[in-house]
């Protein structure tokens, strides 16, 4: 009997975004690629993503949930490479930038928001002829008819937003003094209202009895938006490594865990109030959070009810 049936491999150990979720399977295995960090984290990656294809295996779906650069310019790599072609990717789950006069207005200015990077992605994809995929909440993609991958969010109000004013966006920090939880918990923020954010894939993938909740950096009025009932979930990862403004209390509450992940590893990611929340809420659950975080500092470690595991690129969850 298998002990496992998933592998979640995280391809980056800072503030960025990529990890490739492999399914075992009796006949073959499926692949899902989320993200692809930045540059760097996607040249290393290309290793991974060869020795899939030596092995006559593909990957089954790409999903870049947005086009900040900490998201889609390791994916930038990774399709740049004459490995991939439409042979090996199934498709790419992607919701373009939104229109000419937005994506020129990048090429004047520099910006953390990638629109011009989702442009060069999306004209490799095309020109490889790999099928593209759009996403928005209510819809749903099969592989092989056992791995689901629903899609939570955005909505389709979401993706209309004027997105024009992207370049004028910061991904920014949050910043606060101390790990006090009880007055942590206090605290009252304004939901994160950058459109690339609020515009953000959001999937709920199951295979075998298990489901997993990948949030990119999206925000709780989007998740929420398509939750009726809680859903519990084997594996959370956290949305916008771990922001103040992309977290509630009715998001954990909604989609419980065991397991969760935070992609941040600044002075101020994943901010204080992100883990007093997820002490209260989810007390003794696991938290893999970057090699490197502030969470790791033992003078913490009586402070904070959650059991950190750090990672690095390379490692392996195991579901």
């Amino acid at each position: 009997m298998k002990k496992h049936s998933i592998e979640i491999i995280t391809l980056s150990d800072s503030n960025s975004d990529s990890f490739l979720i492999k399914f075992l399977g009796n006949v073959r295995n499926r692949y899902i690629l989320i993200d692809g960090g930045l540059r760097g984290n996607g040249r290393k990656s290309l290793q991974i993503v060869r020795e899939i294809f030596n092995k006559k295996e593909v990957i089954d779906m790409v999903i870049l949930t947005h086009v900040d650069l900490d998201h889609v310019n390791g994916l930038l790599s990774i399709f740049e490479s004459d490995i991939v072609t439409s042979k090996n990717i199934g498709g790419v789950l992607f919701n373009v930038p939104h229109s000419e006069v937005e994506i020129n207005s990048y090429k004047q200015s520099a910006s953390q928001c990638g629109y011009r990077e989702g442009n060069k992605l999306l004209e490799l994809i095309l020109k490889k002829n790999i099928n593209i995929c759009k996403a928005v909440s209510g819809g749903s993609y099969h592989i092989d008819n056992d791995v689901l991958i629903d899609i939570i969010a955005p909505t389709q109000a979401a993706l209309d937003i004027d997105h024009f004013n992207w370049r004028n966006t910061e991904i920014g920090h949050d910043e606060t003094e101390d790990y006090n939880k009880e007055s942590l918990l206090k605290e009252k923020h304004v939901e994160d209202t950058k459109p690339q954010n609020v515009s953000s894939i959001v999937c709920l993938i199951s295979f075998d009895s298990k489901a997993l909740l990948f949030t990119g950096d999206s925000v709780p009025s989007q998740i929420l938006n398509a939750a009726k009932e809680p859903i519990a979930v084997d594996f959370f990862k956290i949305p916008h490594h771990g922001s103040k403004y992309n977290i509630t209390p009715e998001l954990l509450v909604m989609f419980p865990s065991p397991l969760y992940l935070i992609p941040g590893n600044r002075a101020s990611y994943p901010n204080f109030y992100t883990i007093a929340l997820l002490d209260e809420k989810a007390p003794s659950s696991q938290v893999y959070v970057p090699k490197g975080s502030w969470v790791h500092n033992d003078r913490y470690e009586n402070r904070i009810n959650l059991c950190f595991t750090p990672y690095e690129a390379g490692t392996r969850i195991l579901l």
